[in-house]
């Protein structure tokens, strides 16, 4: 049955014999489908193919062209036959049996012995070229794609990806995500491309990689879009006989219990010892500095104490059965150490050793025997071979060597990497950034990133995540625990190892453009993490999601002392999508009678060097109170003469003065408490930038949300708009949710 654009399309009963098709090539082992089986099975699931047909012959090809209105294209098509283009195979634009014929020829001539056939299309028309298609990740799954086509689609490279389930706002921001998201709408004269059936289209495609679990990938390039109906002039799909090879599975995992590691009642240190320069002694130092209000027990098999401390020679012989043991003997004594753990009834364990997988087959030995020991046991394990971990709310300061001693909050702190972790927390510290947890998974032996961030999103002592992952060995559970965790807290992924290396098979266009860089990001953009690849850009954002109100909008006021900041920022909320907030006549009003009758009177709002923290704070009021602003950005008033900062007098002073005690002076307290007063009122973000720099990020101030304090006006801007996006996120999640099943 063929439409208006001369289109067939095929009912869900054919189904079945689609299945036949994909079933029988798989039996025969073969790695493709041919072209024209591959329209079939596309055609089944109602995308659009050329009408047209299968010969053998010159006599049939002709036969099939005269039923055919106006032009034709004729391909050798087979299930061994590949890249048509490139080998000369496809002959455009036929018209007259003369012209098939003689194409006809040509084409069985080149193909002889390789049991080809001839598909005879209606050429399609259209100027603008679309690619679909679907890549079985062997992380992820099934994953689906979408971009500009045709045969320069691998150097534009204009695509977005989608993990599969996809949902309709899923699929809006595909086809909203490519660069030239412009040819979709009406353009040049053609009416804008059909939407709805290009994400059928990419519907179905999922439901192909559901419903046939031995199709690897679905090349669809180009999707020449004909007046504004998408058709799959070309496909390919490819197949993997061997169903075992490409079958995705997640690993078995256990959330873990974070109960006995975040809120121990009793901790034993394992090889615990007077020598603060071991692992053993600096472990009980830091508990005991650290004020845990539990039982510390250290285990060496001596007894005697240990900094003052009874110390027991080993588990068995401790009172209690402790919720938490950290075991800091050496590699080769852990299993055995841990054996008593499991007699003695201990629900965690951490083990800070090294030695394990990490250095090799007889590491990776152990490994394994350590992971099968703490599973006989029901032990909890976090390690081999991490830096510790903190529990602020519960004053549990288990780290080795480093004193680490941010001020608690609601930020929580995951690592692959344990020097990563002591960077992200130490910075915490100098900035002022609360904390109440960080967890260092080191080898991730049973209890993985993943899992203690699937943990901490039930745990309420937690407000926002911040994770470091150098690799996801689970793609589908970090999308589910991601899914699961963005729409009630936010989660921030420091990302590395994300630079493409190695050889992929570029057997279609979507094969080699589908990266598994590109697939994590796709991943998690659509789980709703906000993936930064910097220590500094991803604490500055997990403090500002977890101090300040989510904006309502793109809409922004930059308030500055000083013109050059407001054309950086101005410039900034440009590149990331925002907008610079109008400024009402009633804010215009307001404002002309605080400043100078020279000012812009426009957004940026450059106070003119008008001094007085009062001013600042009375402009600022003006503002955020606007019904037409989002979010402020405050440039310059901090550290300056607008809030008593007069001179250059011990600047460096200044700075390390900031980081403990009186951390502000008196005109920036009075500043800053009603930035936190506004933020209250009026559920709008606002975030400042000092004149000159400041250690400290967080003025925690009467109100609910906290002033943060960050280094640039770009960092500021970026923050925002990443707020921004989170905010949208949330919302189009809400309004989903609300929708009748």
């Amino acid at each position: 049955m063929r439409d208006e654009h001369g289109v067939e399309s095929r009912s869900s009963a054919a189904h079945r014999a689609s299945a036949e098709v994909v079933a029988g090539a798989v039996a025969q082992g073969l790695g493709a489908l041919d072209e024209w089986q591959a329209k079939a099975l596309l055609a089944d699931y109602g995308i659009s193919v050329p009408a047209g047909g299968l010969a053998r012959d010159e006599d049939e090809a002709a036969a099939i062209a005269r039923q055919l209105d106006g032009p034709v294209v004729v391909k050798a098509v087979g299930s061994h036959i590949g890249h048509k283009t490139e080998h000369g195979l496809v002959a455009l634009n036929l018209q007259g049996d003369e012209a098939v014929r003689s194409a006809a020829r040509s084409l069985l001539a080149l193909t002889e012995g390789q049991d080809a056939r001839l598909l005879v299309e209606r050429m399609v028309r259209g100027a603008r070229e679309l690619m679909i298609g679907m890549k079985r990740d062997p992380l992820y799954g099934p994953v689906l794609l979408f971009g500009v086509g045709g045969i320069l689609a691998e150097a534009h490279r204009d695509v977005t990806l989608g993990v599969t389930p996809v949902e309709d706002r899923d699929i809006e921001g595909m086809l909203d995500g490519i660069r030239a998201s412009a040819l979709l709408g009406s353009f040049r004269g053609m009416p804008a491309v059909d939407r709805e059936a290009l994400a059928s289209a990419l519907r179905a495609l999922q439901r192909i990689a559901e419903d046939h679990p031995a199709v690897m990938e679905i090349d669809v390039n180009p999707l020449i879009v004909e007046g504004s109906a998408p058709v799959a002039a070309d496909a390919l799909v490819v197949l993997e006989p061997d169903e075992e090879r490409h079958t995705h599975a997640s690993r078995a995992h256990v959330t873990p219990d974070l109960g006995p590691l975040s809120e121990p009642r009793s901790v034993a240190v394992i090889g615990a010892s007077n020598d603060l320069s071991k692992w053993g002694g600096s472990l009980v130092r830091n508990l005991i500095d650290g004020g845990f209000a539990g039982a510390i027990y250290p285990v060496n098999g001596r007894g005697g104490s240990v900094l003052g401390l009874p110390a027991f020679a080993s588990v068995a012989e401790l009172p209690e059965a402790p919720d938490l043991a950290l075991v800091a003997v050496k590699a080769e004594h852990v299993i055995a150490a841990v054996e008593q753990c499991g007699q003695r009834g201990v629900r965690a364990v951490l083990v800070v050793a090294a030695g394990f997988s990490e250095a090799g087959e007889t590491g990776a030995e152990m490994e394994a025997e350590l992971v099968e020991t703490v599973r006989r046991w029901g032990i909890t394990l976090i390690g081999p071979n991490c830096m510790g971990l903190l529990s602020l709310h519960s004053h549990l300061h288990a780290v080795g060597f480093l004193e680490l001693r941010p001020q608690a909050g609601r930020l929580s702190i995951v690592s692959q990497s344990g020097n990563i972790g002591v960077q992200l927390v130490t910075r915490a510290e100098r900035r002022g950034v609360g904390i109440d947890k960080y967890v260092s998974v080191g080898n991730q032996a049973t209890t993985s990133a993943l899992d203690v961030l699937d943990a901490l999103g039930d745990d309420p002592q937690t407000a926002t995540a911040l994770v470091y992952l150098e690799g996801v060995g689970d793609g589908r559970r970090f999308f589910d625990v991601a899914r699961r965790l963005t729409p009630r807290k936010p989660v921030v992924v420091l990302r590395g190892g994300l630079t493409e290396y190695g050889v992929r098979a570029a057997v279609s266009h979507t094969g080699a453009m589908a990266g598994s860089s590109d697939v994590f990001m796709a991943a998690a953009h659509q789980a709703g993490c906000l993936v930064r690849t910097g220590p500094d850009e991803s604490l500055d954002l997990a403090m500002c999601l977890t101090s300040l109100p989510l904006p309502a909008g793109r809409r922004v006021a930059v308030m500055t002392l000083g013109g050059g900041w407001g054309v950086l920022a101005a410039d900034e909320v440009a590149r990331n999508g925002l907008e610079l907030a109008p400024l009402e006549p009633d804010v215009l009003a307001e404002l002309d009678k605080l400043l100078p009758g020279y000012w812009s009177r426009s957004n940026p709002i450059d106070l003119v060097a008008a001094i007085g923290s009062d001013l600042a704070q009375r402009a600022l009021t003006v503002l955020a109170e606007s019904e037409s602003v989002d979010a402020v950005a405050v440039l310059g008033i901090l550290n300056s003469p607008s809030t008593g900062s007069v001179s250059d007098h011990g600047v460096a002073a200044d700075t390390a003065g900031r980081t403990a005690g009186d951390r502000f002076n008196p005109g920036e307290t009075a500043f800053l408490t009603r930035v936190t007063e506004l933020m209250e009122s009026t559920g709008k973000p606002i975030i400042n930038v000092p004149l000159r720099p400041l250690e400290v990020a967080t003025f925690h101030g009467p109100a609910r949300y906290d002033a943060v304090i960050l280094y640039s006006p770009v960092a500021a801007v970026r923050a925002l708009a990443a707020m921004a996006w989170y905010g949208e996120y949330i919302a189009a999640h809400d309004a989903q949710a609300r929708q009748p099943r």
